[in-house]
């Protein structure tokens, strides 16, 4: 990324970010209030009703024999799908997001607030701050089951050593390049194909620097 395009996105993220002041505290009230009762809709948007179908099917197929007996509890297994959904908007949501706010990330890996502050501290995540100076967490970062992407602190020392450019960090390891076989170098990593997305970094961190 050009120096010009750093600028861009750190322009974009201190205009923009003023607009999603207050969404962290508000989500962090709503997050331990008791189970609803009812609905106040009388129906489901358009998304919500293939992720309905993509769980049936799944269902249909057998992925949850033996999860589920008699004596399920339900509700608390719809609590945590819907805790794992990337809820909090942002205007990059196009290119990084969804994202996490704190809360619901933490609802879902079943961690504490100050484990996800020191994971994002070693890079172990990505934290993004946001205008109220609360962070949230690109979607891309996690598997399914929640786990993080491996060799991510690696990745990140070489492509921003200084932690000035996260956004643009993050921006990059969700970009698909034909580098990556038309993937992206998160899915890369994913994929186990650590080496090349370590020598992809290093050349972009160059390039980088020479355009600095």
């Amino acid at each position: 990324m050009r120096a010009t395009e750093r600028a861009r996105t750190e322009q974009s993220r201190t205009e923009q970010g003023r607009a999603d002041r207050g969404r962290a505290d508000r989500a962090a009230a709503t997050t331990d209030a008791p189970r609803p009762t009812g609905t106040d809709r009388s129906s489901l948007g358009p998304a919500e009703e293939a992720l309905l179908e993509a769980l049936r099917s799944r269902l249909l197929l057998g992925r949850a024999d033996g999860a589920l007996d008699e004596g399920a509890d339900v509700e608390l297994l719809a609590d945590r799908m819907v805790a794992a959904l990337p809820t909090s908007k942002h205007e990059a949501d196009a290119l990084i997001g969804p994202f996490y706010d704190t809360p619901t990330l933490a609802a879902w890996r079943g961690v504490t607030r100050q484990a996800l502050s020191k994971a994002t501290a070693k890079r172990d995540l990505i934290g993004l701050k946001i205008g109220d100076g609360s962070l949230v967490f690109p979607s891309f970062q996690f598997g399914v089951t929640g786990s993080p992407l491996p060799h991510l602190r690696h990745v990140l020392a070489l492509v921003d050593p200084d932690r000035i450019d996260p956004w643009g960090s993050a921006l990059w390891l969700n970009t698909e390049a034909d580098e990556f076989g038309g993937t992206t170098a998160a899915q890369a990593l994913r994929d186990g194909r650590e080496e090349q997305v370590l020598a992809a970094a290093r050349r972009a961190a160059h390039a980088w620097a020479a355009d600095a």
